[in-house]
């Protein structure tokens, strides 16, 4: 069975940007855990902060609330953590969480934010976590009471303004079968609902070249840009 782990900065992140591959593979029989390293409370919370008297706390359990519906559409596993937003803050404990984390998991393919987002530290701060940890978990001294995992695949999702953070997608998921689902996914915020039609757009844009490539009508596609060469007998 095919082992994929998402980690997602904030609570909904992941439903934007590869809600469409997740459905694939849980359609595919694979095993998916989702994790948030936090809610994204204070920094993607606009809307909910115009309540008066609006409070982090509160704010908080609206996202966990968005992201746990939007698990249950999915079928996956859903781990959260509450490391914070605007700024998370990313020491060598947390690193070593994340450690911890690839070596339960052991996942295939490990999904999550791209290297560089302007717009969003906090994005940016769970890629290099998650790249670290990757590093880390092959490390015969780190954790040596855990079994050593060697992270194969590493791809990094679309952001929301690509132009902006030199991304370069390498691959294209044709989403077209699981596009219904993955908006009723997108639903389940009320708190950053206009993120639907932007990522609605993306998916039928980048299914222009998902089409081209795979030979066939495309109606919506998700793009990733790969952290690490691939190795093997043959391509795959």
């Amino acid at each position: 069975m095919t082992r994929v782990t998402v980690v997602s900065a904030h609570g909904m992140d992941w439903v934007w940007r590869t809600g469409g591959t997740i459905l694939k593979y849980v359609k595919a029989g694979a095993d998916v855990t989702v994790v948030c390293l936090s809610m994204g409370e204070r920094g993607e919370s606009a809307s909910a902060w115009a309540e008066p008297g609006q409070t982090a706390e509160r704010v908080r359990a609206v996202r966990l609330g968005e992201a746990e519906k939007a698990a249950a559409v999915a079928g996956v596993e859903l781990r959260t953590y509450d490391w914070g937003d605007y700024p998370m803050v990313i020491d060598d404990e947390r690193r070593l969480e994340m450690v911890r984390l690839l070596r339960e998991l052991r996942p295939d393919v490990v999904l999550t934010h791209g290297r560089r987002d302007p717009n969003n530290p906090d994005h940016v701060a769970t890629a290099k976590v998650v790249e670290d940890a990757a590093i880390w978990a092959r490390a015969h001294g780190r954790l040596p009471e855990l079994p050593r995992f060697v992270v194969g695949q590493i791809h990094g999702y679309e952001p929301e303004f690509p132009e902006f953070c030199d991304f370069k997608p390498d691959t294209y998921i044709d989403i077209s079968d699981v596009a219904d689902q993955k908006l009723e996914m997108m639903r389940c915020s009320q708190v950053q609902e206009f993120m639907i039609d932007v990522y609605e757009q993306r998916a039928r844009y980048r299914a222009i070249m998902a089409g081209l490539l795979l030979g066939r009508q495309v109606t919506h596609a998700e793009a990733f840009e790969s952290f690490l060469p691939a190795a093997g007998d043959l391509f795959r």
